[in-house]
């Protein structure tokens, strides 16, 4: 069984995601295809640095065919230029989040009611043969979609794909409109685990006594591969061992909360994130080290580089 790190904004930097242990697969923070195939310096920000025992996945937003086809060739010209980066072990492309501008777009969320064009972009990303490919998606754009059963119809399209490189479709348990307040609706899991598609489930799950109470009734589970953890390893990253050990009788160290700390000082150390990127991980996490402070952690050098490209992005 999969435990995968879910992708948080402004938090899935290289540091946090080797930072937690247990974890199966984990994501990049989400980023424009476009920027990617137009923008040299946007690469800086693909931080695929090497993570044992991880399957590290791409994460990125686009609803234009082309766009996927110079996306993958720059993608393969980048990993073979920076050897420390390619670590890559899928692209998924993110069709789940509700940012009113990325739906503004026409991406994200706002593609679950055109089956065939997320299809027709799963195939382009198919056109190789060295990254699997996946799928992020909500259970619409809003309740009115999730009513006419938009996610079923663009299910029935995925189906029809025979790659075995596409191998995963995650789920987020509310539609695009959802506030943050709004119980998760698991009650399609059911019927969603009849198609022939590995299903990762993602929303609200905290431990293993959540996952299994979500599928706990569900008859057909061998096409749930897997689930996603995201805010409990903001509280804590050591959340996937207790499940590992459950799941998959894997057992892995756990540590206290200094350890953690110190652990994720020297990471930051090795690969530093953009400062939002700690301002936001500070804010919600109390094992922070209260002594990292990016000044102090540059010389002049690196200072000057980091400043100049914090300014042209």
């Amino acid at each position: 069984m999969e435990i995968h790190l879910a992708s948080m904004e402004n938090v899935s930097c290289w540091a946090f995601r080797k930072l937690c242990r247990g974890a199966s697969d984990s994501y990049t923070g989400m980023l424009s295809m476009n920027y990617l195939v137009r923008r040299s310096k946007a690469w800086v920000e693909v931080d695929t640095f090497a993570i044992e025992g991880q399957r590290q996945w791409l994460q990125v937003a686009t609803s234009k065919e082309k766009e996927c086809i110079g996306f993958i060739g720059r993608l393969k010209k980048e990993l073979e230029t920076d050897i420390t980066k390619n670590n890559l072990y899928g692209i998924q492309l993110n069709a789940s989040c509700a940012s009113p501008e990325i739906i503004r777009i026409g991406q994200g969320p706002a593609l679950i009611k055109r089956p065939t064009k997320l299809s027709n972009l799963i195939k382009e990303l198919l056109k190789q043969d060295k990254f699997k490919i996946g799928i992020k998606v909500r259970l619409g754009l809003n309740a009115q979609e999730v009513g006419q059963r938009k996610i079923f119809s663009l299910f029935q399209e995925l189906e029809k794909i025979n790659d075995p490189n596409f191998t995963r479709v995650t789920v987020h348990f509310k539609n695009a409109r959802d506030p943050s307040y709004t119980p998760y609706d698991y009650t399609l899991v059911k019927e969603m685990a009849t198609y022939k598609l590995p299903l990762v489930i993602n929303g609200g799950i905290n431990n293993y006594q959540d996952f299994n109470n979500i599928i706990k009734n569900v008859p057909n589970k061998k096409n749930i591969v897997g689930f996603m953890m995201g805010r409990a390893a903001l509280k804590n990253p050591d959340c996937f061992i207790e499940p590992q050990k459950i799941l998959n009788s894997v057992s892995v160290n756990s540590r206290n909360f200094d350890e953690i700390g110190g652990e994720f000082e020297s990471l930051c150390r090795e690969h530093m994130p953009k400062p939002i990127y700690l301002e936001k991980i500070k804010k919600y996490c109390s094992w922070y080290p209260q002594t990292l402070a990016i000044p102090e952690m540059l010389d002049k050098k690196e200072k000057s580089f980091y400043n100049n490209y914090l300014k042209t992005t």
